[in-house]
Parts: structure tokens; C-alpha cells; sequence
């Protein structure tokens, strides 16, 4: 697009332009192909209302009022009938408590049964660690060969608050793993 077409675009569009900051003094004024004037006559207004024909005729408010036909036809509208939306109804997922004794001796498949896959896995020797976390802390089940056992199972778990302050008690952090996985199950 070249420069002198688009200046003849936004000049044809600046005819009723009003700058920020600025009132616009011609509102409802006559208006010739969009583009604002005002005549210097005085304004009959009693006269432009005899123009309308008597069916179109809003009822005049005050002393040689008429009102604008717009704002008539948009308080003559009735609002849209809203069908009633009834909220769906949840039922809430009942709690059931993991025994952190339940716990012991199992094997890795059996421990992600029943508190699902950890958030991380980490080995050490031997040794794996799982880490389950909930929003305030964290619990960390570890897994050991015993006896004559091929697969590790879970000899030790420890429960610590995620921001580092306090202590929280081991059964309190299984809770809380339970109820965060319940509650992110999709």
C-alpha cells in the first residue's frame, strides 16, 4: 500500500476524529456524510418531533423533550430468558487411610499400588529411594535387598516438611501424599 493512498484512507476517516483528552462538542449535531457540521440555525426540536410519524412517537419526558429512539427501542427490550443451570453435583472422594506399617516389607510394584509413582527415584549402592511429595512436605521410602528376597522392599521411610522448618510426623505426610495424589487423579 503507498503512502499518499493510505494518507486518503485515514484523512476520509478523521472527518468526526476527536483527540484523547478532548470532548467530542459536535455529538448530535447534523451530520453530512459522516462528517459532523452545524448550520448556525437554532435547533426547533418540537418540529423535528412533528417529522416522526404519530406510531414511531416515543412518549416525551419533560417540557418539549423527545427522546432518542435508540434508547427508547432499548428500554422497550425485554432481557433474554435464561434457561435455570443447575450445578453439577461432585461427589467427594472419601479418604482412606494407608497405614504406614501396612507399609513394610513390601516390594516397589506393591508400594506404587497402592500411593502411585513417585515424583523422583534415585539409587544409592544397593539401596533405591523413592520421593513422594505433597504441597507441605515430603516422604522418602527407601527399599533394601533382604534375606533371600531378588527384589528390594521397604525397610525405612522418613517424613520432612518441604520448606525445612519443624518436624512432621510420619503418618501425617502419608496422609497428605494420599490425599494430593486423590485429589490430581484425572
Amino acid at each position: 500500500m503507498s503512502v499518499v493512498s493510505l494518507s486518503v484512507m485515514l484523512a476520509a476517516c478523521a472527518g468526526n476524529a476527536v483527540g484523547p483528552g478532548a470532548t467530542n462538542t459536535s455529538y448530535g449535531k447534523n451530520t453530512l456524510n459522516g462528517a459532523s457540521y452545524n448550520d448556525g440555525a437554532p435547533r426547533d426540536r418540537r418540529a423535528d418531533a412533528a417529522k416522526i410519524p404519530p406510531a414511531a412517537k416515543p412518549a416525551a419526558k419533560g417540557p418539549g423533550r423527545v427522546p432518542n429512539n435508540q434508547a427508547a427501542s432499548l428500554a422497550a427490550r425485554k432481557p433474554p430468558i435464561k434457561p435455570a443451570i443447575k450445578p453439577k453435583q461432585t461427589a467427594a472422594i472419601p479418604f482412606v487411610q494407608i497405614k504406614a506399617a501396612s507399609l513394610a516389607n513390601l516390594e516397589g510394584k506393591a508400594v506404587e499400588a497402592k500411593l502411585g509413582k513417585p515424583e523422583m527415584q534415585r539409587g544409592e549402592g544397593s539401596a533405591k529411594v523413592w520421593q513422594y511429595r505433597s504441597d507441605r512436605c515430603a516422604l522418602d521410602v527407601f527399599f533394601y535387598p533382604q534375606g533371600g528376597k531378588k527384589q528390594p522392599v521397604l525397610v525405612h521411610m522418613l517424613a520432612r516438611l518441604r520448606d525445612g522448618n519443624g518436624e512432621i510426623d510420619l503418618q501425617d505426610c502419608l496422609d497428605e501424599v494420599v490425599k494430593d495424589k486423590q485429589s490430581h487423579k484425572g
